[in-house]
């Protein structure tokens, strides 16, 4: 089965599948759709990003048991990060960790037991998660997509994440007095503003040492719209990227406004609800147990940092986990999956569908 999986994987991996190339996002999703020919296909596009959900009858359950949900989108990368490379047990490629080899596997997984499964089951492909996510999963959910339970195969190296932080993409505009360069004195810096802002954003929500379950803030840039040396900036914004738990939305805003600058004002850019699934879900338990059977290690169960394309489902009322294979370098030049982890995680996920009912 190695090798069924590592060839589609590589033939995934060599589409440049990012977003600025809406031919090569059309062209991965081909690859995928040519392995799905024995079943339905529901083809979707929003915004200019397509994405296609199969399933085995001709007209769509009105909720699927369990989604295997896939993104074939991945972050820009050097043109020879499209040639996947196998070396010494591992496969190197944009995409190789994050996540064409588990969207490999659930192709061939989904194609496999799709007929054999006495419960509906759906694969779910998109090509937007990359830039948020709204365009595929959350645009199919939008018409209607529903499952009990979804698995995402994102890089989790056999771990579940069941939980993910809330996210909060906030824009402040900073107003000052524009004056000639040569006067300073004469105008109110709106660029000196936003940097004592930052400065106390720093102070405020200092950044973890290492990996922890805690509000983060990222200052993600820093703007004018000044184009002159010589003239006093009268308008500054700085981007920040927060990242909470579900217990800090409210007290991290109101932090925010207490430091923020006279004459600036808060605009809203994203704001997204953390996403959860109880450790006691009955899916996510018979997972952990099935996943500790091949590993003979006791399964690791817990929150991300970062989102994926769960919390649309469990914002709209279901349940999900990310879970993926062993690798490492997720949108950096070294990406790379472990390859004799492949086997092991197709037959995780085989026993789980076939020992799951509804």
């Amino acid at each position: 089965m190695v090798d069924k999986i590592l060839s589609l994987a590589k033939s995934l991996i060599a589409i440049p599948s990012v977003k600025a190339d809406p031919k090569a996002l059309q062209e991965v999703l081909t690859i995928a759709k040519n392995q799905l020919q024995d079943f339905t296909i529901e083809e979707f596009e929003s915004n200019g990003s397509p994405s296609m959900l199969a399933y085995l009858d001709k007209k769509r359950p009105e909720k699927f048991a369990i989604i295997l949900n896939v993104h074939l989108d991945v972050v820009p990368g050097k043109p020879e990060q499209f040639i996947p490379l196998e070396k010494n047990g591992r496969l190197y490629g944009r995409g190789a960790y994050d996540m064409k080899t588990a969207a490999a596997v659930m192709i061939l997984l989904f194609r496999e037991l799709a007929e054999k499964v006495q419960y509906p089951l759906g694969l779910q492909l998109v090509t937007d998660e990359e830039t948020g996510g709204e365009d595929g999963t959350g645009y199919q959910i939008k018409k209607g997509v529903q499952a009990d339970f979804v698995i995402a195969g994102e890089n989790s190296n056999f771990a579940i994440r069941n939980e993910a932080k809330g996210i909060l993409w906030l824009k402040i505009n900073i107003k000052g007095i524009t004056a000639h360069g040569a006067y300073p004195w004469l105008g109110v810096n709106a660029v000196l503003k936003a940097s004592n802002f930052v400065q106390d954003i720093q102070k405020a929500f200092s950044i973890p040492e290492k990996d922890a379950w805690a509000t983060t803030i990222n200052i993600a840039k820093i703007e004018s719209a000044n184009e002159t040396f010589n003239k006093v900036p009268d308008n500054a914004a700085v981007w920040l990227d927060i990242r909470y738990i579900s217990q800090d939305r409210e007290k991290v805003l109101n932090q925010i406004r207490e430091i923020l600058p006279r004459n600036s004002k808060i605009e809203t850019i994203a704001d997204e609800p953390p996403a959860y699934t109880s450790k006691d879900n009955t899916y996510l338990k018979k997972l952990a147990a099935i996943i500790e059977k091949h590993t003979k290690e006791k399964t690791k169960i817990y929150g991300a940092n970062g989102a994926s394309d769960v919390r649309f489902y469990t914002n709209a009322g279901s349940f999900g986990v990310e879970f993926g294979v062993h690798g490492a370098g997720q949108h950096s030049d070294d990406e790379w999956t472990d390859v004799p982890s492949l086997e092991t995680y197709y037959q995780i996920l085989k026993e789980f569908l076939q020992k799951t009912s509804r």
